[in-house]
């Protein structure tokens, strides 16, 4: 099983961010090919949540469910604000969840700052990155060329897959995964 970071627009992100990375989350669930290691964190703090309710619970913001939070944020004693409170809890979470994967899987249908910054991350870590993109949706204001510049210029680190429709994403992904048998673990 291959330990992935499924990732996309975070905070900010809208029903077309929650349902691929949702989709994305239970196929590998199911799929027994990989597990996102976020979700596989969560999954002991919410052991009774089924695999689609966990699986879109946390693409959501952190501070929102973790349970730790609470009391982590109490013994905090710097003098600083709640952003870079909550931002250092996240990036604790985060860092362990991107260590752990072997893969990135991200989907950029929605893609910003921080979906670049966690992509340059994994490039940088040297770990093979999926990444998905609707074909159809021309109005978005996500530059496609600039994933295509990242897949000229990191040939054998970047794959990029145009969906039209979320079968058709969930295929590539196992697809994908199965070609990957250097990472497996």
């Amino acid at each position: 099983m291959i330990p992935c970071y499924v990732g996309g627009k975070g905070m900010y992100a809208t029903a077309v961010t929650w349902d691929v990375k949702t989709a994305v989350i239970v196929a590998l669930e199911e799929g027994g090919m990989g597990c996102d290691t976020r979700f596989r964190y969560y999954r002991r703090q919410f052991p009774d949540m089924s695999t689609a309710e966990l699986a879109r619970l946390v693409c959501d913001p952190i501070e929102n469910y973790d349970r730790d939070w609470p009391a982590w944020r109490a013994r905090q004693t710097a003098d600083c604000d709640d952003n870079e409170r909550i931002t250092a809890f996240f990036l604790e979470r985060d860092t362990h969840f991107r260590e752990e994967a072997r893969v990135g899987i991200f989907c950029l249908d929605e893609a910003g700052f921080g979906s670049g910054v966690n992509v340059m991350r994994f490039i940088h870590a040297g770990k093979p990155i999926l990444g998905i993109y609707n074909s159809g949706a021309q109005s978005r204001a996500v530059n496609v060329g600039n994933f295509l510049q990242l897949r000229m210029e990191y040939p054998k680190l970047i794959s990029l897959f145009a969906y039209q429709a979320v079968d058709d994403m969930l295929g590539e992904v196992q697809r994908w995964l199965s070609v990957l048998p250097a990472v497996r673990s």
